[in-house]
């Protein structure tokens, strides 16, 4: 079992960064043809858009996976409400634009919300077969529909970046994506849906407190550059979008291939968490050993990544690089823990949590940014609102695992304090080469292997507990077995 879980994280983990490394790519074409305002005008209008997608959020996906077997009445009435809550959500999406355009003072943001609306027509469209995709971890099929969709779009984007020269490449690209996806779900699976509402009861019952956990954690993610943006404009918002784009494409993207698979095998185990301590710790620590240097690097290296990556317009957004890119490595880690609850049917639990966090976020970041209307502030305030979350969240899922706090607490500690002493060691490095690129690939080079050897000695120094890092080494030393041994003599 361990080898099928390990080997659908892979293919998951794999197409899910190859699709963000086409955005990565896409984000280093459009930094030189675009300005910061042109993607602070997106950055706003995408965060209106989040906010009406709220209501959208209802958690099927995650309700059918749930059910053992669901019938096509399920998978039918899934469809039908996706389509009536996606249609409505295009009607309100036009309806909010002109409102955040006066919100913004940017008369820019009513037709580019209307546009967007487009999407969602699409998203309702979706075909619900897809779900039998996680159901049954081939992940592989899933990512690959998306790829084509990203792949495509990322053609159509920068095309008619060369073309417009405006913000109206991004919004081409989004709805192109959407429109390409949909179309994808049905040419990868067989299963044409119908309307149908006979089995709303369950599903809607299910996914109910999915919608409001969902509600939050959207909420948590976008308020800080909303308040950004009101006190220092599309500009702004535009640093502080790009910032928060890449430090997701290292961070949380990864972890969020990873959750499918969590989310599927908890789920399918149908145990409680005190079932196993030992799964609950080491995928903890997992999350943690992954997202904790790929957050604090980039925090380690925001100068040189921004000039290489973005170019030197792009700046200013160092500084905010430097602090998102860490709270998104603490995000990261509470998503997992909220989908590891969902999925162990303590979706209420996961919910309430997570409005929680979007309330002290922002709060915190509300009173900071209007107060001093600094956004190096409202950065570190995100900074502390996701590091208590995170916090909280462990100490929680500890409770009902039925194990001590520090013992499950030390197991993403670990990763945490390797990868915090990886990124002062590279910080502290003397400028070596003139050249940005040179000064990115050295520290590279030198803070991948300094945070393994840090995390070893950690690990060591704690008595070598069973968790993550011993099953790191596990399965590293059963590669090493493999290559090792000769090939059969035929």
């Amino acid at each position: 079992m361990n080898k099928i879980v390990y080997r659908s994280a892979a293919t998951a983990v794999l197409l899910q960064w190859s699709i963000r490394f086409i955005g990565l790519i896409s984000v280093l074409v459009l930094a030189r043809l675009l300005t910061p305002a042109d993607f602070g005008i997106i950055g706003i209008a995408m965060a209106t858009v989040a906010i009406v997608e709220i209501l959208g959020a209802v958690g099927l996906r995650q309700a059918l996976l749930r059910i053992a077997a669901p019938s096509r009445d399920h998978l039918d009435t899934a469809w039908t409400i996706q389509l009536i809550v996606c249609w409505s959500l295009a009607l309100l999406t036009a309806a909010a634009a002109p409102v955040a355009s006066w919100l913004y003072a940017d008369p820019r943001l009513t037709p580019v919300i209307a546009v967007l609306a487009v999407r969602f027509i699409f998203l309702g469209l979706v075909n619900i077969g897809v779900v039998d995709f996680d159901r049954n971890m081939q992940f592989g099929a899933d990512m690959r529909m998306r790829l084509f969709s990203r792949i495509v779009s990322f053609f159509l984007t920068i095309a008619a970046a060369f073309l417009f020269r405006s913000y109206w490449a991004l919004v081409t690209g989004l709805v192109a994506q959407t429109a390409l996806l949909t179309g994808a779900s049905f040419v990868m699976h067989p299963y044409r849906p119908r309307l149908c509402l006979r089995e709303h009861a369950a599903l809607l019952g299910i996914s109910i407190w999915m919608l409001i956990a969902w509600t939050a954690q959207t909420a948590q993610t976008q308020v800080e550059r909303l308040v950004a943006a009101s006190f220092g404009g599309a500009h702004l918002a535009g640093l502080y979008s790009v910032s928060k784009d890449l430090s997701e494409i290292f961070t949380q993207e990864i972890t969020t291939a990873l959750n499918r698979v969590t989310f599927v095998t908890i789920a399918s185990s149908n145990a409680p968490l005190d079932a196993d301590q030992a799964r609950l710790a080491r995928i903890i620590g997992c999350y943690a050993i992954i997202a904790a240097p790929l957050g604090f690097g980039l925090a380690a290296t925001s100068e040189s990544a921004v000039a290489v990556l973005l170019g030197a317009q792009w700046e200013a957004a160092a500084p905010l690089l430097k602090i998102v890119a860490v709270y998104s490595s603490f995000l990261a880690v509470y998503r997992m823990i909220a989908a590891a609850l969902t999925a162990a049917g303590h979706a209420r639990r996961a919910a309430l949590m997570s409005i929680s966090g979007a309330l002290v976020s922002a709060a915190a970041c509300s009173l900071v940014g209007f107060g001093w209307k600094d956004a190096i502030l409202v950065a570190e305030a995100a900074l502390a609102a996701n590091l208590l979350l995170t916090i909280a969240g462990i100490v929680d899922v500890a409770g009902l695992a039925k194990m001590r706090a520090s013992e499950l607490l030390l197991h993403a500690a670990r990763p945490f304090a390797a990868a915090a002493l990886m990124c002062v060691a590279i910080r502290l490095m003397p400028f070596l080469f003139d050249a940005p690129i040179l000064r990115l690939a050295i520290r590279v080079a030198i803070g991948a292997p300094l945070y393994a050897l840090l995390l070893a000695a950690i690990w060591m120094a704690s008595g070598r507990p069973a968790g993550a890092e011993s099953e790191a080494l596990s399965v590293l030393r059963g590669a090493l077995v493999r290559r090792r041994r000769p090939l059969p003599v035929s």
